[in-house]
């Protein structure tokens, strides 16, 4: 629930610096101007370079000026203000010298790569010009120091393009344009024949930095499909527009549309987290013929109302939606976009079935209360709630604490949890405490509460997610939902994404490789040309399902999710250790105790949480703790896909208690990785989500653990592997075994889990085969 707004910059090409005038750069994002920088490198290799930038009412200044000597960089000076942080760095003779507001860091040694780069200032790139050995052809590899970062190396790869040529000022320029990888990132680059850079792309951002004259430096990806709408109409903004519901409550928004007088289909932004940020692509869809309004939701930002997050969104986003259908310049159809909280609203407006809602793309989308945030399948998941609500407890959004560590991570373990958003932020949050009381969809109902009414949905959508998402289980319950109430006209794209999706080819330190980003932009154009415009654009011959394939990472492209003709794999749980074809008939039970008073708080909460994803997991064997299960290595290889899940028969000397169930894949090494994110279930709500149910201790139950979606290549050698646990703190909130209320609930016991592997009670995994060939 983020917006990435960092700019990678880095230039490659010749063995040749060259001393011009000072260059002046327009950055732009989503076709609006964002800021500029000015570099200039005088002769004797000193050189100065300034940049400034506002996006969504985050202001950053930065300057940086040094000396290169032989093309080596010896000293120079950073300073740097942002969000409310000044940072000074200077650096001189190998030492680095660091203030943040004014506090002194302890002084560091640093060796700097030859090769340079920073956040903001392109031009000291050129250092890499002088170390990059010209007589290699195709990718290779290098190594930059990171400036912003004290001189932080980062392995990346450059990959030379052909040349092109364009008109500058009615003279031919010839330009050689360079892909550089940083981090997964794809950043192109182009330079004239004497070395100097002329622009810099980080089309997956949207993100551009060219001077004046040379706009046609980079190839439009959209442009070459001429059946689309094109980019053809003169603009005009109403900013600052008001919409009143139906309570009189109004909420706030901002226009972009064709300047000429017209009825034109529409597209709406509903967004939590600020109107300006997504209003950057706005002009983009206005040339091309579209209303394009972005909505600050109740309580947010500019709009009226409290702020109750997801509950009011059914009512509002169909209100919205009929104000904009009786606007002079509507043509009575409206389509939806937008990710996260903006992917939930499209489904929360579309079951409402206003009658001007035509399309919806719901992009990384959650589902509803109890199935992914603030619950999933009744747990509380804790850190993930926690760092939401450190972004939005106020009424302004502050993205900028979306990369800083948790306040008072040390206090975790708080209880009951009503008071732990107090020890955290030092204030009582009250939609924290509304979830807490809210157990059950009973307390949801109507409000934060698509799925029992999506069913009743019968327009299109484009579902859009990644395996590594987190909250790509409302994907996976969302399209299931759809499929299952017969409807065809479902498209579904699944990458190898975490949240912030298709913006990068890596995930932790797994590189799925250049094709696992998507050009979408004119994927969503050709979607809503089709259906806002009636455009006969092909979307019908777009595959309705689009999966990547890890282990293999190429794309599979399916007519459905999961496939009607694949077949269903079971693998069943043995001896606390295998996972074998059959089950055993006299199978011998499996134990694990958990103790919710012995959890540990991990100290990685003391830095940016968004930096740690991995899919490492040395899983170990069955202990005291855990259960795992692995297969005999595989004689061939085998593609796995959803739907995932774990039927598992136990009982426990408990009311209530918490089941996870992990899916890895060992190597002949005995490494494991997790293929997919894990399983949760509160027994509370073995009989339904509507409402937390205590059980029996010493009874017997059948409990099915869905997995989250993923399609994996398990090679041949590799081992399928699978944990049982019943801890996952600080992830999700411990369960405390008594079944008290989540709000108040102090008091706890140490549940002795049994589960059980016969053939009666045959607990395994259960998962589809994929035909890959």
């Amino acid at each position: 629930m983020r917006k990435r707004l960092a700019f990678l910059w880095l230039l490659t090409i010749l063995a040749t610096t060259v001393f011009a005038d000072p260059v002046t750069f327009d950055l732009s994002q989503g076709g609006a101007k964002i800021g500029q920088n000015t570099y200039e490198r005088k002769a004797d290799g000193s050189f100065t370079s300034v940049t400034n930038i506002s996006v969504s009412g985050v202001t950053i200044d930065s300057k940086l000026s040094g000396k290169f000597v032989d093309n080596k960089l010896t000293e120079f000076t950073l300073i740097q203000e942002a969000r409310g942080t000044k940072v000074s760095m200077s650096f001189k003779s190998g030492k680095l010298m660091v203030s943040v507001n004014g506090k002194d860091q302890p002084e560091a040694t640093i060796s700097l790569q030859p090769s340079l780069y920073s956040n903001y200032h392109p031009g000291i790139a050129s250092s890499i010009l002088a170390n990059l050995d010209t007589s290699v052809q195709g990718t290779r590899p290098i190594k930059v120091s990171v400036v912003d970062n004290g001189g932080v190396p980062i392995d990346a790869t450059v990959t030379p393009k052909s040349p092109r040529k364009i008109k500058v000022e009615g003279k031919e320029v010839t330009l050689r344009p360079f892909v550089l990888n940083l981090s997964g990132i794809d950043i192109e680059f182009v330079a004239d024949p004497q070395g100097e850079i002329k622009g810099e792309n980080v089309a997956i951002q949207k993100a551009l930095f060219i001077p004046k004259g040379y706009e046609d430096a980079f190839e439009d990806p959209v442009a070459k499909y001429k059946e689309l709408s094109q980019p053809t109409h003169e603009v005009k903004t109403l900013t600052a527009q008001k919409v009143k519901m139906r309570d009189g409550v109004e909420l706030v928004c901002d226009i972009a549309m064709p300047a000429e007088d017209g009825k034109y289909p529409a597209i709406l932004v509903r967004t939590p987290y600020g109107r300006a940020g997504q209003m950057l692509g706005a002009n983009w869809w206005a040339k091309r013929g579209y209303v394009y309004m972005v909505q600050d939701c109740r309580g947010r930002q500019d709009s009226g109302g409290a702020w109750d997050p997801f509950v009011p969104e059914r009512k509002d986003g169909k209100d919205t939606i009929d104000w904009m259908a009786k606007q002079p310049w509507s043509n009575g159809k409206v389509g939806m976009i937008g990710a996260s909280y903006g992917g939930y609203v499209q489904w929360a407006a579309a079951v409402e079935r206003p009658a001007a809602l035509k399309c919806i793309i719901p992009q990384v989308s959650p589902p509803d209360a109890m199935r992914n945030i603030p619950y999933e399948n009744g747990v509380f998941t804790l850190l993930p709630n926690l760092w939401w609500t450190n972004i939005v407890r106020d009424k302004q959004t502050h993205l900028e604490r979306a990369t800083q560590p948790l306040p008072n991570g040390d206090k975790l373990k708080t209880l009951p949890l009503s008071k732990l958003d107090d020890v955290i932020f030092g204030e009582n949050v009250p939609f924290w405490d509304n979830w807490l009381k809210r157990e059950g969809m009973a307390k949801w109902a109507k409000g934060y509460d698509t799925i029992s009414d999506m069913p009743k949905v019968t327009i299109p959508a484009l579902h859009i997610s990644g395996w590594w998402d987190g909250d790509g289980i409302g994907t996976k319950t969302n399209w299931a939902t759809m499929r299952a109430a017969g409807r065809t006209n479902q498209w579904l794209i699944y990458g190898p994404w975490p949240h912030a999706f298709n913006t990068s080819t890596q995930f932790g330190d797994v590189d799925y490789g250049p094709k696992s980003v998507l050009e979408l932009d004119s994927v969503y154009l050709r979607w809503f040309d089709t259906w806002l415009k009636g455009k006969p654009v092909g979307f019908d011959k777009i595959p309705h399902v689009q999966a990547f394939l890890t282990g293999a990472n190429k794309w599979l492209n399916l007519s459905d999710w999961p496939l009607k003709s694949s077949p269903v794999k079971r693998l069943y749980f043995q001896d606390a250790k295998s996972l074998t074809e059959k089950p055993v008939k006299n199978g011998k039970q499996a134990r694990y105790t958990y103790d919710p008073a012995a959890v540990q708080i991990p100290p990685q909460l003391k830095g940016n949480l968004m930096a740690q994803s991995t899919t490492k997991a040395p899983i170990g064997k069955s202990n005291g703790k855990q259960l795992v299960y692995r297969s005999a290595p595989l004689k061939s290889d085998m593609a796995l896909g959803g739907p995932i899940s774990v039927e598992l028969y136990f009982s426990t000397n408990v009311v209530s208690t918490d089941f996870y169930a992990l899916l890895l894949d060992e190597d002949e090494k005995g490494d494991t990785r997790i293929v997919c994110l894990p399983g949760k279930l509160d027994v509370r709500y073995l009989q339904g989500l509507d409402k937390p149910r205590l059980i029996t201790p010493g009874k017997t139950y059948k409990a099915t653990i869905n997995l989250w979606d993923t399609a994996h290549l398990f090679k041949k050698g590799h081992r399928v592997t699978v944990a049982i646990t019943s801890d996952m703190f600080p992830g999700t909130a411990r369960n405390l075994n008594t079944g008290e209320p989540l709000f108040s609930a102090t008091k706890m016991k140490v549940a002795k889990q049994v589960i059980y592997q016969d053939a009666k009670r045959p607990s395994c995994l259960t998962f589809r085969l994929l035909p890959v060939k």
